[in-house]
């Protein structure tokens, strides 16, 4: 993150690490299930905002398989489960240079039962395959907030992970929101904008990065990390967004195409690794006119992090 600040008076108190996402850092391993906990490499400072992080694969059989799909060369989709992404990841021999998105702010539904429900929307390249532990990516995050979890509390953000994501603006339920990350002459540049009259915000951010690999681009709705410790982390419950739909455009040198060109990678969120059968939380749909549907089905136990 930027300033290093906490986002305790943006986010009413606790605050997000490694975000939506689990914080793996350059040359930690992997997270991997461990027990009833996932254990990670998490960043070191508490309290520390950061929607955004690699994908934290449901087993190992499916990173497997992943793995091998890209290795192949082919193009064909796999089925991958996590406990924190949803949405759609895609592979290319060829290094990424531009994710885009288009989608409507989904509206939270905050019934108050218990505090810690989120949900984030987001397009970024890396973090999907467990040899690429950064994340560049953008989006918005939405949790329930307020004195009794009931007033939804929605905001755009970038994130070079694992530095810690920066909020750049607020956002409204039912706004139109555009997200991309490119990368061209050794910089990226990362642009999320409110399209909507009368709330009209674009923020741009530009990075360099020598380690970043560009080897997946992702298209995600993710649970975040989030700790009100230093030694207190966990997976949310994941926020009722009702219906979302996000648009998906990607290039891999030539010209940007759309999820079914490239090795795409369903991905299902489910509950936690504590139930002898995980359950979906939400339902992606297939991708169509170059945009995918997601339902959400369940808000989940939160997940302690190792």
């Amino acid at each position: 993150m930027l300033s290093r600040r906490i986002l305790a008076a943006a986010f009413g108190g606790a605050t997000l690490i490694g975000a939506v996402g689990l914080a793996v850092l350059p040359g930690a391993s992997t997270a991997q299930l461990a027990g009833s906990q996932v254990a990670v490499h998490s960043v070191a400072a508490a309290n520390i905002p950061s929607p955004g992080g690699p994908m934290v694969h449901a087993a190992a059989s499916g990173q497997a398989s992943a793995q091998a799909a890209q290795a192949s060369g082919q193009k064909f989709s796999v089925a991958e489960q996590s406990y924190n992404w949803s949405g759609f990841a895609v592979t290319s021999s060829k290094k990424f240079t531009y994710a885009q998105s288009r989608f409507v702010q989904p509206t939270l539904t905050c019934p108050g039962d218990h505090p810690n429900e989120w949900a984030s929307n987001w397009v970024g390249f890396d973090g999907f395959n467990t040899n690429s532990p950064t994340v560049e990516q953008d989006g918005t995050a939405a949790h329930c907030g307020g004195a009794n979890n009931t007033t939804p509390v929605y905001k755009a953000w970038y994130e070079m992970y694992p530095k810690g994501s920066v909020n750049v603006f607020s956002v409204h339920a039912g706004d139109t929101i555009n997200t991309s990350v490119s990368y061209s002459n050794g910089k990226f540049t990362l642009t999320v904008a409110d399209l909507t009259p009368g709330h009209k915000h674009t923020a741009t951010h530009t990075a360099k990065c020598a380690v970043c690999k560009r080897n997946s681009a992702e298209w995600v709705i993710e649970r975040p990390e989030l700790c009100t410790s230093a030694t207190n982390c966990f997976l949310t419950h994941l926020a009722d967004f009702g219906t979302t739909s996000m648009s998906a455009k990607v290039r891999a040198g030539g010209k940007a195409l759309g999820i079914p060109n490239f090795r795409n990678y369903n991905i299902t969120m489910i509950s936690s690794p504590n139930d002898a059968t995980p359950t979906p939380l939400d339902q992606i749909g297939k991708v169509s006119n170059n945009a995918f549907p997601a339902t959400w089905l369940a808000e989940g136990p939160t997940v302690p992090i190792g």
